[in-house]
Order: structure tokens, then C-alpha cells, then sequence
């Protein structure tokens, strides 16, 4: 997964300038970042965010746009639309830093134009490897708990917590098997697996945790979980659940 870069600068020069900046840090990072979109109005900006629906992204702006908005309003937007989004804001108005704080637009840097192309580079390459940071340390705890919502409730398990999910007799539900008890959602079992690098997927209606895996029978193709309840396997889930295992 690559996170989206979008580039808001009303000068033309400005911004082929920092576009330019950006591919050359992609250059090293691309497997990260991808820059999305560059371009000089707020309006386009919002028109991109209410079509693709952006989701962690990174939001480069100008703060005086020359527009019916500037970039705290659009930055006020943008929040709306992807609430974990990073700001960075670029200007010559430096004395703007805290109307930022007082708009409550969580920005995670302040960048200068005015100084050198070195100083400029440096700062913003710094800001997005701390965000590439953020970032992955937020993978990482995810990925050593579980979580889902039922109604207005919402439910985090600890990694070592979870046996198995399935597919319930409702449609578009999942049963969600933990040390403590059932609980039912609803979800999809393939964004699940895909979101859970540590969710195994024994059949098409069950993922299993292979931590909690007490027993394997290969010759009748059943796995035994800590919490003594049994699940099957067919055949062609044999190789890959012996090398899920033995990885532990």
C-alpha cells in the first residue's frame, strides 16, 4: 500500500519546484509515498478528495492560496474528509503558526520558503520520513491487536486473544471467537486477512489465529485451537498451514 501525496501551491514556479523536490525523494521511497495529485486551487483539491475518497494522506499546502479559501480552511476541510491525514504547510507567513493551532488543524510541520533550497529539502524530507515513521509504528501496534466495531461499542484484542472469525448464518456478519467469549460484526473475511498479517484462512468461511493452534491432524485435516473447539481444512491448505506453524 502506498500512501497519497497532495500538493497544493497557488505560484506555478513554487510548485514544479516542490513537485520536483517530491519525485526525487520517491525516488527512494516510492514503495511508501505516491504523489497523487499537484495542483494550485483548493477547489481541485476537494474535487480530487470527494472522487477517490484519499484515506492517510499527506497534504503539502500553501497557507495564502490567493483563493476564496486559504490553506487553514482547506486544511479545516481536508480533516473532514481523511481524519488521519498529515498536514504540512508551506509559507512565507510564518507569524500564521498559531491560527493553525487555534483552528485545531493538527498540522505536523510548518515550512519556511523563506530559506535556502538545502534548508527547504532538508525540512521536508525530514517531515515525511517521520511520517513514514508514524506510520509504520502505527502498522506495527495493529498489527499486535484486533479490533472491530458493534454498534457504538468499540472492541481491541490483544494479538495472543484471538482463535478464530467465521462467517456467521447472517449475511454480511462474522462470528469473532476470543478467550472471552463470541462476539459477531460485520465485516468481509478477505479485508480482514489482508488488514491482519497474523489471521490465517483455513477454509473460505474461517480465519484462524495459528498462535492459539494446539493441534494439527494433516490425515483428517482438522486443527485443534487452545480453546478446544475444532476446524477443518481441505486439502489444498495443508502446505501453507504447515510452513504458518513451523514459522512461529
Amino acid at each position: 500500500m502506498s500512501y497519497p501525496i497532495i500538493i497544493c501551491e497557488d505560484d506555478t514556479v513554487q510548485l514544479k519546484n516542490l513537485r520536483t523536490l517530491i519525485e526525487n525523494y520517491l525516488l527512494f521511497h516510492n514503495d511508501f509515498f505516491q504523489l497523487d495529485l499537484s495542483v494550485q486551487t483548493p477547489n481541485e483539491v476537494l474535487a480530487y478528495m470527494n472522487t477517490t475518497a484519499p484515506t492517510d494522506g499527506t497534504y503539502i499546502l500553501d497557507i495564502d492560496l490567493q483563493a476564496a479559501i486559504n490553506g487553514i480552511d482547506l486544511a479545516e476541510q481536508i480533516r473532514k474528509l481523511d481524519i488521519n491525514g498529515n498536514v504540512i504547510f508551506t509559507t512565507t507567513h510564518d507569524e500564521m503558526a498559531p491560527t493553525t493551532l487555534k483552528r485545531k488543524v493538527a498540522a505536523i510541520g510548518f515550512i519556511e520558503k523563506d530559506q535556502s533550497i538545502e534548508s527547504y529539502r532538508d525540512e521536508l524530507y525530514g517531515t515525511l520520513t517521520y511520517i513514514e515513521k508514524l506510520a509504520n509504528k502505527s502498522h506495527a501496534y495493529q498489527q499486535q491487536h484486533f479490533s472491530f466495531e458493534v454498534g457504538n461499542q468499540l472492541f481491541n484484542f490483544d494479538q495472543d486473544e484471538v482463535f478464530s472469525i467465521e462467517s456467521s448464518p447472517i449475511p454480511h456478519q462474522l462470528v469473532f471467537t476470543s478467550k472471552t467469549g463470541q462476539y459477531e460484526f460485520y465485516g468481509k473475511l478477505k479485508e480482514l486477512e489482508k488488514q491482519y498479517t497474523f489471521l490465517f484462512q483455513l477454509s473460505r468461511s474461517c480465519l484462524i489465529n495459528v498462535v492459539n493452534v494446539r493441534k494439527v491432524d494433516f490425515p483428517s485435516r482438522s486443527v485443534l485451537l487452545k480453546n478446544g473447539t475444532t476446524k477443518r481444512f481441505s486439502i489444498g491448505k495443508a502446505t501453507k498451514l504447515r510452513k504458518a506453524i513451523n514459522a512461529l
